[in-house]
Parts: C-alpha cells; structure tokens; sequence
C-alpha cells in the first residue's frame, strides 16, 4: 500500500508538472505613480471606433496593475483607460509579457517606459516626441509617420496626424490603406481603413457637387449653447475680438495633440484681443469626458460649449464640419477670415491682430 501512495504522489507531481509547464499566460502590467486605486480597462480599438473588452484590473496602492489572460494578444491597436486618463498603444502579436512605467499625469501623452514589446515601444516613442516637439507642416507630419515600425502604426499616425485635413491628404490615405492591406490582408484593420478612404472619398466627392456657403470674407453663423457649467455662451458676443472657431471633441486623438498649440497661441496673443471658442462634437453620456478634457489640455478660455449630439451636432451642421479637429479663424468684423487654420495659426493671426 505504501509502494502505490508513493507512486501515486509522483504521478500526480509529473502531472502538476505538466499542467504548470503547459499553461501560458500573457500579461500586461504597469507601475503608474500616483494612479493608487484607480480601475484599469484594457480595450482593443479599431478604425471603425468599435473597442472590444479584454480585461480590468485595479491598481494597488503603488499604482501597479496586472491583466492576464491565456491566450496571445493579437496584433493591433489597444486603448487603455486608467481613471480619467487614456492612452492607445500597439502590439504586434508576439509579446508574453509587457510592462508599462510611468505617471498618471502624462499618461495620455504616452510618456512612458516600455519593456516586452517593440511596438508599443515604437509607436509611444513617436507620439511622445510629437507631443514634446509640435509638428508644423505635412512635411513634417509624412517624416513622422514614415517612422512607424510597421504598415499597422504608419496607418494609425497617419489618421492622428493627417485626419483632420484627411481630404487634402487623401493619396497619403490610399498609400497607407495599400500598405496595411498587404501587412495584414483580409484584417479587420485592413478592411475598416479601406472603408475609411471609400468614406473620405465620398465625402469629397459630395462636398465638391454642393460646396459650403462657409468661406472666407462671409460671415460666421452665430453660435448660442451652453457650457460644461449649464451656461449659454454665444459666438456672436465675441464680436470685435479675432477668435478661433474650434471644433473638437474629447476622443478626438488629432484634436487632443494639436491642443498644446491653441493654447501656446492663446496665452501669447490674448492680450492683444485673440479669444478661442471651442464646440464640442462629444456625445450626452461623454459630458465628463469633455469637462475632463478641457482641464486635462489646459483650454484655459471661458468659451466651451456643446449640444453633446456627436456628429449630428448642429453647428457643426451649418459649418459643414465632417471631420474634427477643424478651424475657423474670425475677424473682429464677424468675418471669417481663415479656414483649417492648425500649423499655421500664427502666422494668419498676425495678419488680422
């Protein structure tokens, strides 16, 4: 009897073993200062604005997490919410396990420390640079985003970087789409950014069969909504100011990095009688999201309103704003003098101040 207990125990030990070797796990973990509490929502994002829920944690009181699950992540984009603070990042489907370091107050700017995955590492490399050093013409932008480490991230800082004039770099699109489709043909990535191009294309195509009554020299359509604070604030009560009609939204990543611009352009021209009115396209259960925003970025200025009806705003209705960020520069006459105005708002600011 006592020959069969110990062979059964070494049975069962190969087996624990066994069983221990056999299970893989693949983790992301990160080690965030002063984040002591806050929920971690771990998402994969794509181009479609669809996010599929991969996991959740809890930091500890030092601010570190940890979401496992059994299976290799798949190559893609991922969002991570923790607390108010989100950040987007990339795998290319080989990490095991990924370790993020970093501070809860610049987060979203992905001023981060990664080890465990080259992507990741690549892509919060490049956004973080373009955050500390803004990007002054599509020059400049095409450099960045040829420094993607693969067709997956080239394509998504080309939606960052160039989105907001998407029609005017619309073979850059067709480029980016080429590419991704050949890195990862029949992808949902692949196939939602072709559907994008096909989008922007008809966009174009209809913009040019009924052009904007918006144009330079006509007056701006008055603006009357309330505010984070239930205030109505009115464009029209800006008249005699030159002020920068600003559509946006708290999702809105491009909007977000050209953010540190507006507000550079603010604080040096506001004595001189520059103001900036800001219209959120964010949606009626983001309204946090928006307030948030708006202390996040430093949108120090009074004039923040929205009616939080996303793209069915009415604003951006009667400015024929389909794409975000997106710019009207106005003149102290109630005029527009400007359109798209983002890399070169200085220089059209200095022409009418």
């Amino acid at each position: 009897m006592k020959r069969i207990n110990i062979l059964l125990f070494l049975s069962l030990s190969v087996f624990a073993i066994f069983f221990a070797c056999g299970k893989n796990e693949y983790i992301i973990k990160g080690s965030i200062a002063d984040a002591a509490s806050l929920q971690v929502v771990l998402e994969q994002a794509h181009f479609d604005r669809s996010n599929l829920a991969i996991g959740r944690a809890t930091c500890d009181a030092a601010g570190n997490f940890e979401i496992k699950q059994e299976k290799p992540f798949e190559q893609g984009i991922y969002r991570m919410t923790i607390g108010a603070k989100r950040l987007y990042f990339v795998l290319d489907g080989k990490e095991k396990t990924v370790e993020i370091s970093g501070d809860i107050n610049t987060l979203d700017r992905l001023d981060v420390q990664v080890k465990g995955s080259e992507a990741f590492s690549c892509y919060a490399g490049i956004i973080s640079n373009v955050f500390k050093n803004q990007i002054k013409s599509p020059e400049e932008a095409r450099a960045t985003i040829q420094k993607g480490c693969n067709p997956l991230i080239q394509a998504f800082l080309a939606t960052s970087l160039l989105g907001n004039q998407a029609g005017a770099f619309i073979d850059d699109f067709k480029s980016a789409s080429k590419a991704l489709t050949d890195y990862m043909p029949g992808s949902k990535y692949a196939k939602d950014y072709a559907t994008m191009i096909s989008t922007i294309e008809s966009q174009l195509a209809q913009q040019n069969a009924s052009p904007s009554n918006i144009a330079v020299g006509s007056p701006a359509p008055d603006i009357s909504l309330p505010g984070p604070d239930g205030k109505t604030r009115s464009l029209s009560s800006l008249k005699g100011k030159v002020v920068l009609l600003d559509f946006w939204a708290s999702w809105c990543r491009p909007c977000r990095m050209a953010n540190p611009h507006v507000v550079e352009m603010y604080k040096k021209y506001k004595s001189k009688g520059f103001d900036v009115f800001s219209v959120s396209l964010d949606k009626q259960d983001g309204k946090e999201n928006w307030i948030q925003a708006i202390k996040q970025d430093g949108l120090e200025w009074d004039n923040h309103v929205s009616d939080l009806q996303f793209w069915n705003s009415a604003p951006a209705a009667v400015y024929g704003v389909r794409s975000i960020p997106n710019t009207f520069l106005i003149g102290r006459d109630g005029k527009i003098v400007a359109v798209n105005v983002r890399e070169n708002l200085e220089e059209e600011l200095l022409k009418v101040l």
